[in-house]
């Protein structure tokens, strides 16, 4: 039986069982074989780049939604691919933002949601830790997909305050992706804030006025209309962006639950 020569292993397939290498072969050291190689490697370094043009990009505002607008798409992540990595930043950083069961229900005066944690640890017969642990788990795909809608609620509304600009839909959903998609980058930077010592409080008004100031600019350099107008729409989708932020945390809360 040949060996594994990383690890001594035997070799019963293509791939080593224990260590994961390939199997070695004769043609492994052609010019051809390498030239695969570093290729592959190339390829893997552009990848790389190009997600780290997206995300130096994105904290541009309208910079990168101007960018994909105007046909020039192929030095940066799509709309969507950059949503869902900067959704999976933010929570990588959940357990500094507080998004954890424990924390949310901690975090609630009212009470409701222990309420609810309650009913569904009795009606599932289960610890209260491992309802959590399932929660955690669950809750990130549920409020990304929660939150993912809540994006096309806004680019709904940045089509009626835009009219006049006669835009595909299409257009302000990309509007609204990449705004959606900076609002996780802060949310995780307020979180990693307040795990150094920052208080909530101040996180939070903090990122608010980041995330508005940003809004603005991002209208501004995409519809390129008058500041003031810009500013009365900003205010609107602003304030929107809080309703459908709160309905998607409620939501994700509720439906994350009801799948624990």
């Amino acid at each position: 039986m040949p060996q594994c020569p990383n690890c001594s292993a035997e070799l019963t397939d293509e791939y080593c069982a224990k260590c994961g290498q390939r199997r070695i072969h004769p043609q492994d050291l052609s010019a051809r074989r390498f030239v695969h190689e570093l290729t592959d490697e190339l390829a893997n370094l552009r990848a790389k780049f190009k997600v780290l043009r997206s995300l130096r990009g994105l904290l541009s505002p309208g910079f990168l939604t101007n960018e994909y607008l105007a046909g020039r798409r192929q030095a940066h992540l799509t709309p969507i691919k950059l949503y869902l990595l900067c959704a999976a930043i933010f929570f990588l950083s959940a357990p500094f933002a507080g998004f954890r069961l424990a924390a949310m229900v901690a975090d609630d005066p009212s009470g409701d949601l222990a309420r609810l944690v309650t009913a569904r640890v009795a009606g599932r017969g289960l610890e209260g830790s491992l309802v959590g642990a399932r929660f955690d788990v669950r809750v990130q795909s549920v409020y990304t997909i929660t939150l993912g809608a809540g994006a096309i609620v806004i680019a709904l509304l940045l089509q009626a305050l835009f009219r006049k600009k006669h835009w595909p839909y299409g257009a302000h959903l990309i509007v609204a992706l990449h705004y959606v998609s900076f609002m996780y980058l802060i949310t995780a930077a307020a979180g990693a804030s307040h795990a150094l010592g920052a208080p909530t409080e101040t996180a939070v008004m903090l990122a608010l006025a980041v995330i508005a100031a940003y809004l603005f600019l991002s209208l501004k350099r995409v519809y390129l209309e008058p500041n003031g107008l810009i500013l009365l729409k900003a205010a609107a989708v602003l304030v929107l962006t809080m309703v459908v932020n709160n309905a998607a945390s409620r939501m994700a809360i509720r439906i994350t639950l009801a799948l624990v």
